[in-house]
């Protein structure tokens, strides 16, 4: 009670001592000669001696004149005394008008005036009913188009089009340069270059005191001369060739770049070179002189020569130049050769046939086996089982060479068997890869898929066989096993009971053996504690396994605390949270977790299936803070309660420094942001205790203390 008498005396000393605050406050601000940069601002004064203008971009000022401070005014916006990054003064006199200069165009600006009485170091700022209105400057942005920005030297012609957005109605006037020299005056101009270049086109828009620049590129770029011939200097580099060479060596083709293509300036990319060769494959940029190309395929194809003036991958101007080579068939089409792949030993006789229908080509056959024989259709028969590898070669009358390699195989009597299945199986159980000796065969039977994957799904007796057919040898094996059902029954839904209460679960369990996770054996269990409760029924070998989950609900028990006496300005939360409760207070409030910060008597009945229970509490709060109030805790998780940590009070707060428990300062506030969210460099600290030294200001008969407080606080996430 003594520091609030001294607080009123203070007070009452400081008033007696000062200038009178004006009683009405200025009015009917109004805008006028509003242009890009600066706009003409008029009010109607009260009755102050003075008055304060200050100005805010972007959002309505938020910082208010203090008392016994005199402020700084310039008409040029961010000259005069700064509130923050936004708020500056304009004006500081008793007229009743101010140009503000110095402004962004396009721009929200909000004025609001002050009147003030006093002089010397005693004024006094009327900071209620004061005016504030808004004005958004004049805008214009200018942009034009180039019909076609990218163009050749030879016969360019660039037409410009201009827009402007703007909210002014003055005269607009137009200035370009093409960067070439030129320049012109008209709205809509057009412009031939003499030169190849990249210009940079500046158009300047212009009205009244606003003003917009906007610069754009064309290009003009040369044309090149594109040319290439096959390479004389190779033996036999034609544009007609074998696909194979009567020695064997594949087709190879040579072509000599002959073109005649320019540069860009100076600084320019160098122009793009690009060979496509007919058949899909391309290169580019490759050496300027020759390039080299081997076709895989017989074929008619289109050799083009492509090149591009670009710059920044944008095409400017391009020339290409192409020729037809030709790939001559290959003697051997292996789609005409026939032969079977596969016999068995005993009387095998494999017949060889290329159906050609070119009658100029000779084959030969190497049957593997170190016989031979010419001809397009042959006979060969072998001595023994085993792998050979064929080849057929042949030469057309064009002198082309070709080969071709197979291979057949001589086999014996197939030794088919399989394994890897056993004797019974559950329904349901996974699946069984059957292995073959000889691979190939078809896959027959009961639960069995064409990859010799077995399914135990069909109960009872399944029988799987699987056959083999090799160059005319058949073969077929089977193996057997059983497929038994499992025993399945439901234990039902997950439940909840009771704290102190239990429940009987049962199962019907015929002839199979049952297991409970309780240790029971019989038909049916006691459940008394939560967690998983399972039962597990086994017959003929097969078994099943259900389970559900028990929780135990208590019934509600908690303490309001004890009927209490607290400072104004503090909070008390009160949570009383119950599992699958009902919560009814005395003052009707809903939910089981409060804030209180207001005298009165609190009760709740908190309600759930497994009780009752009602508390009551008394609290008072005094309608003054008794100092400076600072939470031991607070809670940043983004519900909205005690999510920010800062100190309340009948003081004045001046800073804020946090730190972790190692002297690491985590957080600094000032009297313009004062509070922590529990961040630091943009992470959530994690939950600990954190240590803080605030300093305030406290009035006191004699004027103002400066105090100082530190301690620690615990954040909860």
């Amino acid at each position: 009670m003594k520091k609030i008498i001294c607080f009123i005396s203070f007070l009452c000393f400081t008033i007696v001592g000062a200038a009178q605050t004006p009683t009405v406050a200025a009015s009917n601000i109004i805008f006028g000669n509003n242009y890009c940069s600066e706009v003409n601002v008029t009010w109607t004064n009260g009755n102050g001696a003075s008055r304060l203008v200050i100005v805010s971009q972007g959002a309505a000022m938020t910082t208010f004149p203090t008392n016994d401070v005199f402020y700084l005014s310039g008409a040029n916006y961010g000259a005069g005394h700064q509130f923050s990054a936004t708020e500056y003064v304009v004006y500081n006199g008793t007229g009743s008008s101010v140009t503000v200069t110095n402004l962004e165009k396009n721009t929200t600006y909000y004025v609001s005036v002050f009147e003030y009485n006093g002089s010397g170091t005693i004024f006094n700022y009327r900071n209620i009913g004061y005016p504030e209105a808004s004005i958004t400057t004049e805008n214009i942005a200018a942009d034009f188009v180039i019909d076609d920005p990218y163009q050749c030297e030879n016969g360019n012609v660039f037409n410009f089009s201009p827009s402007v957005v703007r909210t002014g109605t003055g005269t607009l006037s137009y200035s370009w340069r093409f960067g070439d020299g030129s320049t012109s005056d008209i709205q809509f101009p057009s412009h031939t270059y003499l030169n190849k270049n990249i210009y940079d086109v500046e158009l300047t828009v212009s009205s009244l005191q606003c003003e917009s620049i906007i610069v754009k590129q064309d290009t003009v770029a040369p044309k090149p001369d594109v040319s290439f011939i096959l390479d004389p200097s190779i033996a036999d580099n034609t544009q007609e060739q074998c696909f194979l060479k009567p020695d064997g060596s594949d087709n190879f083709f040579k072509f000599t770049n002959t073109s005649d293509y320019g540069f860009l300036a100076t600084g320019f990319s160098f122009t793009e070179k690009k060979w496509d060769f007919g058949d899909g494959s391309i290169e580019y940029n490759t050496d300027d002189n020759f390039v080299d190309k081997t076709y895989s395929a017989p074929g008619d194809y289109t050799v083009r020569f492509t090149v591009d003036n670009s710059f920044n991958d944008i095409e400017y101007c391009t020339d290409s130049f192409e020729i037809i080579v030709r790939v001559r068939p290959r003697p051997i089409d292996t789609n005409l050769v026939f032969f079977d792949t596969a016999m068995c030993l005993l009387n095998n006789k494999f017949d060889f046939d290329h159906q050609t229908t070119d009658v100029s080509v000779a084959s030969t056959w190497d049957f593997g086996d170190g016989a031979t024989g010419s001809g397009n259709a042959v006979s060969h028969s072998y001595a023994l089982e085993g792998k050979y590898y064929i080849t057929l070669e042949a030469l057309d009358g064009s002198g082309c060479y070709d080969i071709h390699k197979d291979s057949i195989v001589v086999v014996p009597q197939p030794n088919n068997k399989i394994a890897s299945l056993d004797p019974s199986y559950c329904e349901g159980d996974p699946t069984v890869s059957i292995r073959a000796v000889i691979s190939g065969g078809d896959w027959l039977g009961d639960g069995i898929d064409t990859s010799g994957i077995f399914t135990p799904t069909k109960l009872g007796l399944n029988e799987v066989r699987y056959a083999v057919a090799i160059g005319g040898c058949r073969d077929t094996t089977s193996l057997t096993t059983s497929v038994y059902a499992r025993p399945l029954f439901e234990l039902g839904a997950d439940t909840i009971i009771c704290e102190g209460v239990s429940f009987e679960k049962s199962i019907v369990k015929g002839s199979a053996t049952v297991e409970w996770s309780t240790g029971s054996t019989d038909s049916f269990t006691q459940v008394k504690s939560d967690g998983i409760l399972w039962a597990e029924l086994t017959e003929t070998g097969c078994s099943f396994r259900d389970s559900i989950a028990v929780g135990i609900l208590p019934s509600p028990v908690f303490n309001l605390g004890s009927d209490s006496t607290l400072c104004g300005g503090s909070l008390i939360e009160i949570d009383v949270t119950t599992p699958e409760a009902i919560y009814v207070w005395s003052d009707g409030f809903v939910g089981p977790i409060r804030v209180l910060s207001a005298s009165g008597a609190y009760g709740v009945t908190v309600t759930n299936k497994c009780g009752t229970f009602t508390d009551n509490v008394d609290l008072n709060f005094l309608p003054f803070a008794c100092d400076i109030f600072v939470p031991n805790a607070f809670s940043p998780n983004g519900d909205g309660l005690n999510d920010i940590f800062r100190p309340t009070g009948n003081v004045i707060l001046k800073s804020m420094n946090i730190f972790n428990r190692w002297g690491e300062m985590l957080h600094e506030s000032t009297p313009e942001n004062f509070g922590w969210d529990g961040i630091y460099q943009k992470d959530r600290v994690k939950s600990d205790h954190y240590f803080f030294i605030i300093r305030y200001e406290k009035p006191v008969s004699s004027g103002i203390e400066l105090l100082e407080v530190s301690g620690s606080v615990f954040l909860i996430r």
